[in-house]
């Protein structure tokens, strides 16, 4: 990828979407897309800061602020202990060479994922139709295939390997928002 414009601007973000997007759709190689390095790791970190924060306006006037500073802490904690997690598994499988290769597309797919799913969500909150939900279903498969692909060919290990990871990230997910949404009393879903 030419530049290394590592801002949150919106151009910015829009332009990383699209990017992924791309990829997503099998237009464009993971090679040569995104800058791998770690300004570009605390990049996708933040910019799902800023897309939660965007598909939780609706449910936090309805519901309160307090979901909105529930989710995004939630997200922040499980974003950067998954990334730690990585970390110390890639450098003790002895792909420390791989790290930013593998965290920066893994994140942003994760990324358009939130960004997405959250709009259909929204639109399920708002219109009460649940026949919305098989988009979400459609959304969550795609973005598991492109996860699990990331893995295999950024770290260059079986696809057994991509699954471990990404089912290690939805166990840190999950398990972090059951348990803090317990905690302040806001019900999970």
């Amino acid at each position: 990828m030419t530049g290394t414009d590592d801002s949150l601007s919106a151009a910015r973000l829009t332009e990383l979407v699209k990017r992924t997007l791309t990829v997503m759709f099998g237009r464009r190689p993971v090679s040569g897309t995104y800058n791998l390095d770690a300004p570009a790791v605390w990049q996708a970190i933040w910019a799902s800061m800023i897309f939660t924060v965007i598909v939780m306006i609706y449910p936090a006037i309805t519901s309160g602020l307090m979901v909105l500073f529930t989710r995004l802490t939630v997200q922040l904690l499980a974003v950067v202990v998954t990334v730690l997690i990585f970390i110390r598994i890639l450098n003790n499988s002895g792909l420390s060479n791989r790290i930013f290769a593998y965290l920066v597309p893994f994140l942003w797919v994760g990324n358009v994922h939130r960004l997405f799913g959250g709009a259909v969500e929204n639109v399920i909150i708002i219109t009460e139709d649940l026949t919305y939900s098989i988009l979400l279903f459609g959304l969550f498969f795609w973005t598991v295939y492109w996860l699990w692909r990331i893995g295999r060919d950024q770290l260059g290990r079986d696809g057994w390997y991509a699954t471990g990871l990404i089912f290690l990230s939805i166990v840190i997910d999950t398990g972090l928002q059951v348990f803090l949404m317990s905690r302040v009393q806001i019900p999970v879903g």
